[in-house]
C-alpha cells in the first residue's frame, strides 16, 4: 500500500514537472502543420528520451549516490553536474516568464506589472518550498491534477461554443481543413523542422536538467519507475493533443472575427469617407467622429493582424521557434476580440491550465536546482532554495525585455539537445554494459541534433539570438576544468 502511494506521488511529481509550458507553446505548432509525420517524430523522440530518464533514475537509485557524487566516484565526470545546474537556471527563469506571460492577455498588464508578477511567483515558489518542505510533492501533485482537468476540460467548452459561433461556409472550410490536419500525413517534413520537434519535445521531458538523477537519489529501490513514466508520458501526449485542437478551434473563431473585421473594416471606411461630407455634423463633431471610427479601425486591425499571426503559426513549420512561441498567447485575445460566447470561461481555464503546466515546473526546478547547489556547495535547504529561486527570477525578470527574451530563449533552443547528451555521458562509465552502449548511441544523436538546432538559430536569429547561442556555448566551460573538479583523490583513483 505504501509503495502505491509512492508510486502515486512520483506520478503527480513527475507529471507535474513534465507538462510544461512546451506542450502548450511549440508542440501543438508541429502536430498541425506535420500531423501524424509530426507525431511520430515526437514519439520516437520521446522514446530514446525516456530510455535515457530510466537508466538516469536507476544510476542513482542503484547506487544511492547523490547526484554530484555520483558524478565524480562513477562518472568522473563532476563538470556535468555544473553544466546541469547552469541550464536548469536558464530553464526556470524561461519557464518563470511564460507562466507569468498568462496574466498580460487576460488583464492587459504593463512591463512594470508582469515583473511584479514574476516577483510575486518567485516569493510564492520560496515561501512553498520553505514551509511545505515534505509536503511539497503532495502540492505539487495537487496542482498536476487540477492541470489534467483543465486543459481538456477548456477544449471541449471550446469545442462547444466554437461551432455554434463559427457560421460562415469558409470559416467552418478553415476549421475543418486545421481540424484534419492533425490526422493527415501533414506537409513535408524538412531537416529544420524535424531538429526542432526534437529539441522541443526534449525540452517538454525536461532531459538537461538533472531531475532524473535527482529524484533516484531518494526514490525505493523496488519502485517500478518504467510504469510512472509510461503512464506520464501518455497523459503528455493527451495534454498536447488538447493545446492543439485548442488551437484548431481558436483558428476558426479567429476566422469567423477575420471576416467580421473585414466587414466591419470596409463599413468604417465607408463611414469616414462620408464624415466630413455629412451635413448633420458641424466640424467640430465631424473631428470627433472621425477619431472615433480611428480608434475603431485600430482595433479592427489588431484583429486582423492577431489572426495572420496565428494563421502562420499553422501553416509554417519553419517558421522560427523563438517568433512561433508566443503565438498560444493570442489565443485569449482572439476569443475576446471575436465576442465568442463563453469566451470569458474558456480563456480561464485556458490559461490556469498553462499556468499550472508551467508554475508546476518551476517548482520542481528550483527544488532540484536546490539540493544539486547544496550538495555542491554545501550550504543549507533555506540558502540553496533562495539561491535558485534569485536566479531564475532574475532571469524571469529580464525576459520582459525583448531583446534579453529572445536572447535568453535562444539558449534551451539552441543547446538544449546539447545539454540532454552530455547529461547523458556520465551513464556510459556506468558498469552496467547496455547501458553504456545505449546511453552512447542516443548521447551521439542528440549532439547531432543539437549541433544542428544551434547552427539554425544562429542562422535564423537576429543579434540577440546569436547573442543567446554564445551564452549556450558558455555553459559547457566547466567541462574543460573537469580534471580539475574531479580533485587529487579522483584523479588517483
Amino acid at each position: 500500500m505504501e509503495m502505491r502511494k509512492i508510486s502515486i506521488l512520483m506520478a503527480l511529481l513527475i507529471t507535474g514537472y513534465i507538462l510544461g509550458v512546451w506542450n502548450f507553446l511549440l508542440v501543438p505548432k508541429y502536430l498541425i502543420v506535420f500531423g501524424l509525420k509530426g507525431m511520430t517524430i515526437v514519439l520516437v523522440s520521446m522514446f530514446l528520451a525516456l530510455l535515457l530518464m530510466l537508466r538516469e533514475f536507476e544510476a542513482t537509485r542503484d547506487t544511492r549516490y547523490l547526484i554530484h557524487e555520483f558524478m565524480v566516484k562513477v562518472a568522473r565526470f563532476p563538470a556535468v553536474t555544473l553544466v546541469v545546474l547552469m541550464f536548469l537556471l536558464v530553464l526556470g527563469g524561461v519557464t518563470l516568464y511564460y507562466t507569468s506571460l498568462v496574466f498580460v492577455p487576460v488583464f492587459s498588464l504593463s512591463t512594470p506589472a508582469l515583473l511584479a508578477v514574476v516577483a510575486v511567483e518567485v516569493l510564492l515558489i520560496l515561501a512553498l518550498l520553505v514551509v511545505l518542505k515534505g509536503r511539497t510533492v503532495a502540492f505539487i501533485g495537487a496542482l498536476s491534477v487540477l492541470l489534467v482537468l483543465f486543459t481538456p476540460a477548456a477544449t471541449l467548452l471550446m469545442r462547444s461554443k466554437v461551432y455554434s459561433f463559427v457560421t460562415s461556409p469558409r470559416a467552418l472550410s478553415y476549421l475543418s481543413h486545421y481540424r484534419h490536419a492533425i490526422f493527415s500525413s501533414g506537409q513535408p517534413l524538412t531537416l529544420e523542422s524535424t531538429v526542432f520537434m526534437v529539441v522541443v519535445t526534449l525540452l517538454g521531458l525536461g532531459l538537461g536538467a538533472g531531475v532524473y538523477y535527482v529524484l533516484g537519489t531518494f526514490a525505493p529501490k523496488d519502485l517500478d519507475f518504467r510504469k510512472v513514466l509510461v503512464a506520464v508520458v501518455i497523459l503528455q501526449v493527451i495534454l498536447s493533443f488538447s493545446a492543439a485542437m485548442s488551437t484548431v478551434y481558436s483558428i476558426g473563431a479567429a476566422y469567423q472575427s477575420y471576416e467580421n473585421a473585414q466587414v466591419r473594416y470596409n463599413q468604417i471606411h465607408e463611414e469616414l469617407g462620408k464624415v466630413f461630407t455629412n451635413p448633420n455634423y458641424t466640424a467640430q463633431q465631424a473631428i470627433e467622429k472621425s477619431q472615433e471610427l480611428m480608434q475603431q479601425l485600430k482595433e479592427v486591425n489588431k484583429t486582423l493582424t492577431n489572426f495572420k499571426k496565428i494563421e502562420v503559426y499553422a501553416k509554417n513549420g519553419n517558421e522560427n521557434p523563438i517568433k512561433a512561441v508566443e503565438t498560444f498567447y493570442q489565443i485569449p485575445r482572439i476569443l475576446k476580440e471575436s465576442r465568442l460566447p463563453g469566451a470569458s470561461a474558456i480563456v480561464a481555464l485556458l490559461m490556469s491550465s498553462l499556468f499550472l503546466a508551467g508554475i508546476t515546473t518551476v517548482i520542481v526546478l528550483v527544488e532540484i536546482g536546490a539540493q544539486i547547489t547544496g550538495e555542491v556547495m554545501q550550504v543549507g535547504r533555506g540558502g540553496s532554495v533562495s539561491f535558485i529561486s534569485l536566479v531564475i527570477g532574475i532571469l524571469g525578470g529580464l525576459m520582459a525585455y525583448p531583446g534579453l527574451r529572445v536572447m535568453l530563449l535562444a539558449v534551451p533552443l539552441s543547446i538544449g539537445a546539447l545539454v540532454a547528451a552530455v547529461e547523458a555521458f556520465p551513464l556510459v562509465r556506468f558498469p552496467k554494459e547496455w547501458n553504456r552502449e545505449l546511453a552512447a548511441s542516443i548521447g551521439a544523436l542528440f549532439l547531432v541534433v543539437g549541433f544542428g538546432a544551434m547552427g539554425y538559430v544562429f542562422a535564423a536569429g537576429g543579434s540577440y539570438a546569436r547573442l543567446g547561442v554564445v551564452i549556450g556555448i558558455l555553459v559547457f566551460l566547466p567541462l574543460l576544468f573537469n580534471r580539475y573538479l574531479i580533485g587529487p583523490a579522483g584523479r588517483r583513483g
